[in-house]
């Protein structure tokens, strides 16, 4: 891959400059030639009919005396012909030069800016991959306080994401794309080095401000990768550069929930959670590989007046009180459904274990020397009358909670006197519990329950990061927008009373939210240029966006008081989930009902789209101008 050698500013600009004439007037079939001088025509044939408000006022003056008027024999057919020359092309607006869309190297740019977010997804959901070696690791912490401070390492991701997505896009535009990417990727850096650390001290607190940190960068950055691929790619080509980007960068979260927990296994939680830290420095070097790349890009390209960034919308907050219900109906659905699947992924590794991979035996069966256990002082294996193991729990070793445990023989001289350690105080992060001649099966067990628990954490995602790019195109194609953020809620709330209330494979939910989180991402996020004025988009997508994360602020700390409520997440916050999708659900109906009033502008098929082009009739030709029509 490599740049193109510019062939000087005049040529590039007529070049540029024909191949628009030529494809605006492919609109409608009348043909114009291209002087034999210019010899070299863009490659790329795009659909340019809408930038005829930008040439129409120019085509007149370049057109005159320059015009032959040929017809065939039933004077019915026109061929128009244009020869054009040097002097023609004087103000060529600007605005509509796409140099650096084509460059062969954009392709280098796009796998770059996928790899560059790789890092975020992996550490964002790194506690999640976690939450049951992390418990283990702070067993001195109360169950009930861990699971309200677990969830509070997300809230606190989400809090300074509810007024930053007001300003990321303006710091973008500020500073340039390439200066917010390294600012951010150097946030996330920071913010998993101290969320590793804290880990490693056995500070909670410390963790909780690295997620802070984090949080400065990780929506943030999203802003300026996508605007550095907007700068990059155009038209068709930027829908799929930004498909393949979202889908890349899942992987991320895939990683994360296969090789976390083997990490954590093999050398301790804490490992894990460094491991995180070398991705993210992964992916800031690969910042640093792409800013020289696109900074001699925008030198040769004439395309930005600022560095290398595409003008954005200005946010302004007096917007807010233009908005139409369709939009609040609109933000709305988008907190309570990410609501409905965000948390959820959160807490999903303690969930499934509760519910498919250690199951809580059978109270005869729970305790080592107790119940059929009896005289089964260390539980060598499983006794006839108990369940299996998995799905089920290993049963707890006979030792007193109040026992000092430093080395794994310690174990032999534990009291056996009530109160009786629970697992929440079992830490097989340390090697005296991981090795401990009573805690060693248990620590296995619970162990590869929790690696196993961590892979179908991963099908919703390895599902949206197939479908994602498609949906789009599909959607786009079919409308039925609002039918579509109707029904995906519906199809969350199926999938938590299957979760919560049956047995039911664990695959057949969780490949149904892949689904439904993809089927809504697709239709929420394009509709919304269709419910406010266009001017008012920027502040729009700040808005929802802000919305979308106070729910992702609150909903985590609603699962953990769930959870504590009852102990345990079956049926408690599994019910909790499918009120947010019945929710979702209703707002859906409401949203359906609104778009009908206001003539099904979300729910309209795309299959024919508008277009712009231009026409030449006799009247036209006789007082020398272009007349446009649409359709």
């Amino acid at each position: 891959m490599g740049f193109r050698t510019p062939t000087g500013g005049n040529r590039k600009r007529e070049e540029g400059f024909v191949n628009l004439i030529e494809r605006l007037a492919a609109c409608n079939g009348t043909k114009w030639s291209v002087p034999s001088i210019l010899n070299e025509v863009l490659p790329e044939q795009r659909n340019l009919c809408e930038a005829r408000h930008l040439l129409e006022p120019r085509i007149p003056t370049i057109f005159d005396k320059k015009r032959q008027i040929t017809k065939t024999a039933d004077d019915k057919t026109k061929l128009i012909r244009v020869n054009l020359s040097h002097s023609d092309f004087p103000s060529f607006p600007p605005e509509i030069m796409t140099e650096k869309s084509e460059l062969r190297v954009r392709w280098l740019v796009l796998f770059l800016s996928c790899v560059l977010m790789i890092g975020n997804y992996y550490c964002f959901d790194n506690p999640a991959a976690l939450k049951s070696q992390l418990q283990q690791h702070f067993s001195d912490i109360p169950k009930d306080r861990y699971e309200f401070l677990f969830n509070l390492l997300y809230t606190l991701y989400s809090i300074p994401n509810i007024l930053l997505p007001f300003f990321g896009g303006v710091l973008v535009d500020r500073f340039g794309a390439r200066v917010m990417l390294f600012a951010f990727s150097t946030a996330i850096l920071i913010g998993q080095l101290i969320f590793a650390t804290g880990c490693s001290l056995s500070s909670f607190n410390l963790m909780l401000f690295g997620r802070v940190v984090f949080g400065f960068g990780g929506e943030s950055l999203g802003v300026a990768q996508g605007t550095l691929v907007a700068s990059w790619f155009k038209n068709s080509e930027l829908a799929l550069a930004l498909g393949i980007n979202l889908s890349v960068a899942r992987l991320g979260s895939v990683i994360n929930n296969e090789l976390s927990p083997v990490v954590a296994q093999a050398s301790g939680v804490s490992s894990a959670l460094w491991v995180g830290v070398i991705m993210c420095v992964a992916s800031a070097f690969t910042v640093l590989l792409v800013i020289p790349i696109d900074k001699r890009a925008e030198k040769m390209s004439k395309e930005n007046q600022k560095e290398g960034v595409i003008a954005a919308e200005s946010i302004h907050f007096s917007d807010i009180k233009h908005f139409r219900p369709a939009f609040w109906l609109l933000a709305l659905s988008c907190l309570v459904v990410y609501g409905c699947v965000i948390p959820f992924n959160n807490v999903a590794s303690s969930l499934l274990m509760e519910r498919d991979f250690f199951k809580e035996p059978p109270e005869l069966c729970r305790r080592c020397g107790e119940g059929l256990y009896i005289g089964e002082i260390d539980c060598q294996e499983i006794v006839p009358g108990c369940p299996s193991v998995p799905p089920y729990g290993w049963p707890l070793p006979l030792l007193s909670a109040n026992c000092t445990i430093k080395v794994p023989l310690d174990q032999w001289n534990c009291s056996t006197s009530p109160p009786l350690i629970f697992g929440d105080k079992i830490n097989c992060d340390d090697e005296a519990w991981k090795l401990g001649p009573l805690t060693k099966t248990y620590c296995a067990t619970k162990t590869d329950a929790a690696q196993k628990a961590a892979t179908p954490m991963s099908i919703p995602y390895i599902i949206s990061a197939v479908i994602s790019p498609f949906l789009g195109f599909v959607v786009d194609r079919i409308g039925l927008r609002a039918i579509l953020a109707l029904v995906a809620p519906l199809a969350l709330t199926v999938v938590h009373v299957m979760l919560g209330l049956t047995q039911v494979s664990l695959y057949v939910p969780l490949v149904l939210q892949g689904v439904a989180y993809s089927v809504f991402a697709a239709a929420l996020w394009p509709s919304v240029p269709y419910v406010v004025e266009a001017k008012h988009v920027g502040t729009a997508y700040g808005a929802i966006t802000a919305i979308q994360n106070i729910g992702l602020a609150l909903f985590p700390l609603a699962v953990a008081a769930e959870f504590n409520h009852d102990d345990r997440y079956i049926p408690g916050v599994e019910l909790l989930f499918v009120s947010f999708g019945v929710l979702g659900s209703l707002v859906g109906i409401a949203l359906n009902v609104v778009d009908y009033q206001n003539g099904s502008i979300l729910n309209h098929t795309n299959a024919k789209k508008r277009r712009v082009s231009l026409m030449l009739d006799e009247d036209a030709l006789d007082q020398e101008a272009l007349l446009a029509a649409e359709h």
